[in-house]
Parts: structure tokens; sequence; C-alpha cells
């Protein structure tokens, strides 16, 4: 095999890198531009956002508008609508999105209700476990003096049937 300095032209050994620097410049050159090209593509379909490039979808748009519908339809794969069929996608989508309100807001409302139904609920757990806690207390503070009263209640009511008695 020939090294490439001996590729190049016979007896001009000068011609030889200043080939390859046009080659590889040309094929640079030409990357960039089929690069630039797919760019400005996207751009006119709006997939990429190019500054300075709106020249490129104004031609689109300018050449797409005397267009058959049936070529736009079959270059790019949607249909194209007329103004009536548009109108009333508009009018559709507009409907559509006002029940979607109406209903979230009655989602809200029902939601909020429910929050509110379990805050009160909690509230109520808590003051039951509260009321429960100072029976308890009561309970236990409280068996010393219900004996005692239970006591002092004996002899008046041993007093009583002896009273009865005697009395009889």
């Amino acid at each position: 095999m020939a090294t490439p300095d001996e590729e190049g032209l016979k007896g001009n050994k000068k011609g030889r890198p200043m080939w390859a620097f046009v080659k590889n410049a040309s094929l640079a050159v030409t990357i960039f531009l089929f690069f630039f090209t797919v760019v400005l593509v996207l751009d006119a379909y709006k997939f990429v956002s190019v500054r300075h490039a709106k020249f490129a979808r104004k031609k689109l748009l300018r050449t797409l508008q005397y267009m058959d519908p049936s070529i736009i339809e079959a270059h790019t794969g949607m249909k194209v609508l007329t103004k009536d069929e548009f109108a009333a996608l508009q009018s559709d989508l507009e409907k559509a999105r006002k029940d979607v309100r109406e209903m979230n807001t009655k989602v809200q409302e029902k939601f909020s209700d429910v929050l509110r139904t379990s805050m009160e609920l909690q509230n109520m757990k808590q003051d039951i476990e509260e009321l429960k806690k100072l029976i308890a207390e009561k309970e236990a503070a409280g068996d010393p003096k219900a004996e005692e009263p239970a006591a002092a209640d004996a002899p008046a009511a041993e007093a009583e049937p002896a009273a009865a008695a005697a009395a009889g």
C-alpha cells in the first residue's frame, strides 16, 4: 500500500495536502448544509424553533396555501379541515372544556365536603378520647369517695330498718 504522501499526483508531492484539505472541507460543508436543511424543514413544520428562520416557515406556508389539500394530506399525513369543520371542532372543544370545568367544580365541592366531614369526625374522635380519659380519671379519683358515701349510707340504711322496727 502506498502512504498518504505517495497517493497524490506523481511528481508533485506539494499538491497532496491541498487536495486533502479541499476534500475534507467539501465534506464538512456538505454535512453542514444537510443538517442546516433538516433544521430549516423542521422549523418550517414547527418541530424545532430557530431564530431568523421565519422566512422558511412563511415560504412553506405560502406554498401550502396554493396546494391541493390531497397533496398536503399525503405530504404531512394530517387531514386538512375546511373552515366549517374547524369551527365545529373549536366549538366542540370549548363545550368540552366548559363541561370539564363544571365537573371539576362539582368534584372540588364534594371533596371539600368530604374533607370537612372527615375533620369533624376526627375532632369528634379526639373529643370522645378526651372524655373517656376524663371519665377514667374521675372514676379512679372517685373510687375512695364512692366507697365513703356507700359506707355512710350503710349505717343509715341499717338505722332505718331498726327505726322502722322500733316504730312498728
